[in-house]
Parts: C-alpha cells; structure tokens; sequence
C-alpha cells in the first residue's frame, strides 16, 4: 500500500520536487507496527497480580519517555490504566526513545501475558507508531 498520493516518478530527486511543488503525501491508513517485545521490571512491581488480573489480550498499554531515569537515558515507562507495571527492555529502547523524542506518538497491544500469582510474570506486547 504507497501513502503516495498522485505520485507516479521512481526516482528520489523527482519525489523530493513532488513534494516541493506542493505535492501531498496522506498519513498511513493503519498504525505501523514496530516490534514485539516483554515487559521489563515486573518483579519489581508490588501490586504487578492485582494488575495482571485485570489485564487481557489485546489491552492497550501507554508507553512515555522517563528521560532523567538514572539506569537509563533511554528508558521507556509501559502502563496499564495509568498504573506503572514496567518498562521496554533496555536493549530493545533506543530506537524507539529516538522516535519518541522526535515527537511520534507509540502504544502497546498486549499479546500474551501470564496468570496473576504464578511464579514467572510475563506481558508480551507489540508496539506501534500512531501516524
């Protein structure tokens, strides 16, 4: 599917003149997705069973920048409900800080998670970028 609208040229240079004569190129029809990742730091969170059991496949998670976070420069808070239940691991950030630190808007859609008071906790999501 192109986001190119009345645009028919191959070549780079002719796109960029496309665009300087006041051609217009419209927003994805659907948010792109990036990657599939786990939740980092549930153990670290007190009330993680309560929040786990309110929890489903396909819930949206918020993801924000935590700039000053003294572990990681790149860190990235995930929520559920306005409730902190982790972060994206650290090797997996430091795209996605740069894409939200140029202004573009990413979420979470939970796609596996574990039972609330098993042993191993885990959230799984996909992340997309909101065009």
């Amino acid at each position: 599917m192109s986001n190119i609208e009345k645009y028919t040229g191959s070549d780079i240079g002719e796109f960029i003149g496309y665009i300087h004569k006041g051609g217009k190129v419209k927003s994805f029809d659907e948010d792109i997705y990036l990657i599939n990742i786990h939740v980092a730091g549930l153990y670290y969170i007190e009330d993680i069973d309560e929040i786990l059991s309110d929890m489903k496949i396909g819930d949206i998670l918020k993801l924000s920048r935590e700039k000053c976070n003294r572990y990681d420069s790149y860190a990235i808070l995930i929520k559920y409900n306005n409730k902190k239940v982790g972060y994206v691991p650290k090797n997996k950030n430091l795209v996605l800080a740069n894409l939200m630190d140029g202004g573009k808007e990413l979420y979470g859609v939970i796609t596996s998670l574990s039972e609330p008071f098993e042993n191993y906790k885990s959230i799984k999501c996909d992340v997309f970028l909101k065009d």
